[in-house]
């Protein structure tokens, strides 16, 4: 991710879907630990995935791996999202977010790819017009 602002964006928008998936997902997943509050818990996660999500356009262009499309681009954000989800939880003692099954996993990812993909329109959109 070149842009500071949809590094933060995504930031905030995977925070706030861990803080709130267990209200949603109620007895799926847990965000907090003996450790962590529930809201750091959701900050350091929702930092660790957007970790994860800022290197997946480098690891293809320096694989020279070519996505033309959209859809192409949301599938390899989806599938980083679902891992990331996933390995958040298996270290749920360090990151405070524990999720129930991998099919929780998929949910989680899910929800958290369609509202990045719904910030990156918006900031595309916002980008163009200020131009």
């Amino acid at each position: 991710m070149k842009d500071t602002r949809m590094f933060i964006a995504f930031w905030v928008i995977n925070s706030a879907l861990f803080y709130f998936s267990p209200y949603v997902l109620t007895g799926m997943v847990v965000t907090g630990n003996a450790r962590l509050a529930p809201f750091l818990a959701s900050i350091i996660s929702g930092f660790l995935l957007s970790c994860a999500d800022s290197l997946v356009m480098p690891v293809f262009e320096g694989l020279k791996i070519k996505l033309k499309d959209e859809w192409q681009w949301m599938l390899a954000f989806l599938l980083t999202n679902i891992l990331g989800v996933w390995v958040i939880a298996r270290y749920a003692d360090l990151t405070g977010v524990g999720v129930s099954t991998g099919w929780t996993a998929i949910l989680l990812g899910l929800s958290i790819n369609i509202a990045q993909w719904i910030a990156w329109k918006v900031m595309a959109d916002k980008t163009k017009k200020t131009r």
